[in-house]
């Protein structure tokens, strides 16, 4: 929150109007859910908009209106919206943020400030679409504005306070705050504050000369004979004020006030680097540096926040505007500026140190500087993207390529990092993977570098060795995230514009996919939402369950309509007769269903399937596939030509998992009716039921030696079985959810299993002692396998990504992000090629970094 500048004039009436303004929602007994959450303070430059802002966020009043906090934002000409929409979230609760769309953004923020009472400052406005990122509050919170012009005001819906010029009075009242006068002022004195158009900036500076010594007809004259050319003539009296008040400066002064030049509008300067220009080739002494600051802070020249040696330095954009108009030597400003760091850290831009400014703003200098072959080099390094993304975030590297837009490398480097913005956000340390995942199948000389850069970090990681990621410069354009869960199936509406999709968390969500925001969620349903379709006019989305039932929604509005129940089981598919009139859906319960879907009304249903199968496997000849059924069977076929050769008959209930022995002999199969029963494939006969568990066995592995069954299941234990004998020899118990996959260590001495309560538990098997538990997961694992050493264990989840962890101590070495989830992984034998299939039916190859020594 900024200060109220030195000699501050209130100007009460205006305060008082604005906070009318601002308090008037909060006042209400009942909230208005529509439009005029917003109020816009417009007024030209320098007449004091940002001060009246400041000076209504520290009101005391305000604060307890908006108890939840008052927030401000200078958003200026070039701001970096999604980095301000990241920081905004971060302070509001969300640590982990970093947004790579606008839309997204809009949408998590408005999650953000639903319960709030919260007052936004957006400061210096210059486009409406920069306001509209922000234009997410609901309820008690409030936006006030302040721009230049007014049609932004209008655009945003919002009330306009107009603010004007001071008056004689106020302008004298001002100039005597500065002076510390309080007799009556002398004619010249008037004509002073009439030379300045009676705005605060301009009598803000002449008032700081007068202070220190300058006689009010002196400073007239000078106000008078100051020529400027290309000055916009609203502005005049300001820049006429900025030029003589430089002009009275000591020659020293004046000098290190022009190098200011450098820096980029609406940028706060950390005291740090002013001070490493300024004494770059010992031209000056620190703490003569430190003290041109504080003396051209006392004229006004310049403000600051905190105090020295942290102090912040800013500009009025006016000021800027002076300054690169004043000097003749903007390009030698900048290269000062870059060799003054260079000098210092001669290893490379990716050495700096963050000060607070220069990872920021390195790119704008070298561009600035005239130095784009250095920029254009800065951004194929990849020492420098590993470093500026773990200094700062990933939407100021992405910011960084807009300086050469024209470059075709640099855009295809920026595309990769786009499209993996949302995967980098979370953890930095895939940067390498993403970039080969995405630009191996570009040959460009300078990508190449790049990669084989990426391939040499020292991070330990997965790389693809194959572009199996979406690469840039296709038809991906944005990711709409918002949903908790996987996604099942989505459709547009009839005009376009608009996407609605249905998820397992339970929901329908309604996009602007153009924009990435999330308009509103369709909640409703108890179950994952599986299927979606649209009627032909476009008005209403019906959706398909798994809680059983359809429902009617007017997706515009968010209203539920009506609900079409009578399946008995999940409802899985769903579409419309070409006439429209009615709907027909498919159920886990094995029949379809016909509705007429305007009344509810079940109109037929339609029985005789059978059920769904769980598993397969292919015999060690590769002639015959085992498949293990939902029917409670498990079939053996030729597969060559389709002839079903036999049915293994003897479960209760479903076939969830199956493995063939070492000796490709005999098939065991694990189900949901407690048990595993090994089989002899070729014949038939089933050989002996292995019984125990007391609920669903979910999978079941071998021994290497072939000689222990390992089974995992529902009832959170898994089982250790003598395969010759049938004789269960151990339970190990531990999991909070079911068991659902497995792996062997190659000695065979221990026994990795994953549940459903994000964990994985290592066991010795001798012992049935749990070793260690690997934890802190945010979803469940699919698959799992260890590295043929027995070192590493490799797994995948359902949130896309696939985990290389050191499973003797539980450490997570590596981990790659993909675009679907994984299912299956497996590892070559050299312990570092892994290959990956995921949903899609992708494949990744990737290759464990760093493991070696």
């Amino acid at each position: 929150m900024p200060l109220l500048p030195t000699n501050y004039l209130l100007r009460l009436n205006e305060l008082e109007a604005l906070k009318g303004k601002v308090l008037a929602q909060t006042n209400q007994q009942v909230v208005v859910t529509g439009r005029s959450r917003q109020v816009g303070v417009q007024g030209m430059g320098g007449i004091g908009k940002t001060v009246l802002a400041t000076a209504l966020a520290r009101d005391e009043e305000v604060r307890k209106a908006f108890s939840d906090g008052v927030f401000w934002i200078t958003v200026g000409q070039t701001p970096q919206i999604l980095t301000w929409q990241s920081y905004l979230a971060q302070a509001l609760g969300d640590k982990q943020t970093a947004f790579t769309e606008i839309g997204l953004a809009k949408a998590r923020l408005q999650e953000l400030f639903a319960d709030k009472a919260c007052l936004l400052i957006l400061d210096d406005i210059w486009r409406l679409d920069d306001a509209k990122a922000f234009d997410v509050l609901e309820e008690r919170c409030q936006m006030l504005v302040t721009t230049r012009d007014a049609a932004i005001v209008t655009g945003l819906e919002g009330k306009e306070h107009p603010l004007g010029v001071l008056d004689e009075p106020q302008a004298l009242a001002l100039l005597a705050n500065w002076v510390n006068q309080r007799e009556e002022f002398p004619t010249t004195a008037k004509e002073v504050a009439r030379e300045c158009g009676y705005l605060p900036l301009a009598l803000s500076l002449t008032g700081a000369m007068v202070r220190d010594g300058t006689s009010w007809e002196d400073l007239l004259d000078a106000l008078k004979e100051a020529e400027l050319e290309s000055i916009e003539h609203d502005y005049g009296s300001i820049l006429k004020s900025i030029k003589i008040s430089i002009d009275a400066l000591p020659p020293q002064e004046a000098q290190n006030y022009l190098e200011l030049a450098v820096f980029p509008d609406d940028t706060p300067v950390p005291e740090a680097v002013i001070v490493k220009i300024w004494t770059h080739s010992n031209r000056l002494k620190e703490r003569n540096a430190r003290q041109i600051l504080t003396n051209l802070e006392r004229k006004a020249l310049l403000r600051t926040t905190g105090k020295s040696p942290e102090r912040q330095v800013e500009l009025h954009d006016l000021q800027y505007l002076y300054l690169r108009g004043a000097v003749s030597n903007l390009s030698e400003l900048h290269s000062r500026l870059l060799n003054a760091y260079s000098e210092k850290y001669p290893s490379g831009w990716h050495s700096l140190p963050n000060d607070g400014y220069i990872w920021q703003n390195l790119a704008y200098h070298l561009q600035a500087g005239g130095r784009e072959t250095e920029l254009q080099q800065l951004l194929c390094d990849f020492r420098w993207l590993q470093a500026k993304l773990e200094n700062i975030n990933i939407n100021a590297l992405l910011a960084d390529y807009d300086f050469l837009p024209k470059d075709e490398n640099l855009q295809l480097i920026q595309g990769a990092l786009q499209l993996s913005g949302h995967i980098l956000n979370q953890d930095k340390q895939q940067l390498p993977g993403q970039l080969l995942g995405r630009l191996l199948g570009f040959k460009n000389t300078e990508i190449q570098r790049l990669l084989t850069q990426a391939q040499q970090c020292k991070t330990r990681c997965l790389l693809p060795q194959i572009a199996s990621l979406t690469p840039p410069g296709g038809p991906l354009v944005r990711t709409l995230a918002g949903h908790s869960n996987s996604v099942i199936a989505l459709t547009l509406t009839a005009d376009g514009k608009y996407v609605i999709s249905a998820s397992a968390d339970n929901t329908l969500k309604v996009w602007d996919w153009q924009t990435g925001q999330e308009l509103r969620t369709l909640a409703g349903h108890s179950d994952r939402v599986n299927a979606v379709a649209l009627t032909p006019d476009g008005k209403y989305v019906i959706s398909a369950c798994y809680d059983n039932t359809l429902k009617v929604w007017n997706w515009q509005t968010g209203q539920e309509l009506r609900t079409l129940a009578g399946h008995s089981d999940r409802v899985s598919a769903v579409a419309l007769t070409p006439d429209c009139k009615y709907v027909i859906s498919a159920s886990f319960d094995n029949t379809l269903k016909v509705w007429n879907w305007q009344t509810g009304e079940q109109l037929r249903t339609l029985a005789g399937h059978s059920y769904w199968v769980n598993a397969l496997t292919l015999t060690a000849d590769g002639k015959y596939v085992i498949s293990a059924s939902r029917d409670n069977t498990l079939k053996v076929w030729d597969w060559q030509t389709g002839q079903q050769l036999r049915t293994l008959e003897g479960h209760s209930d479903w076939v969830n998992a199956l493995t063939l022995t070492a000796d490709g002999k005999y098939v065991i199969s694990a189900s949901s009716d407690y048990t595993l029963k090994v089989w002899n494939w070729q014949t038939g006969e089933q050989l002996r039921t292995l019984a125990g568990h007391s609920n669903s066995v979910n999978a079941v592995a071998l021994t290497p030696d072939g000689k222990y069954v390992i089974s995992a299941s529902s009832d959170y234990t898994l089982k250790v079985w003598d395969l010759q004998t049938g004789e269960q020899l151990l339970t190990l118990e531990g999991h909070s959810d079911w068991v659902s996959a497995v792996a062997l260590t190659p000695d065979g001495k221990y026994v990795i299993f994953v549940s459903f309560d994000y964990t994985l538990k290592v066991w010795d098997l001798q012992t049935g002692e749990q070793l260690c538990t690997l934890a802190g997961h945010s979803n469940s694992v699919s698959a799992l396998t260890l590295t043929a050493d027995g070192k590493y264990v490799i797994y995948a989840f359902h949130d896309k990504t696939l985990k290389v962890s050191n499973w003797q101590t539980g450490e997570v070495i590596a981990s790659f992000a993909g675009e679907s989830p994984i299912y299956r992984c497996a590892v070559a034998p050299d312990g570092v090629r892994v290959v990956a299939w995921d949903e899609s039916g992708g494949m990744h190859f990737l290759r464990l970094q760093g493991t070696k020594e």
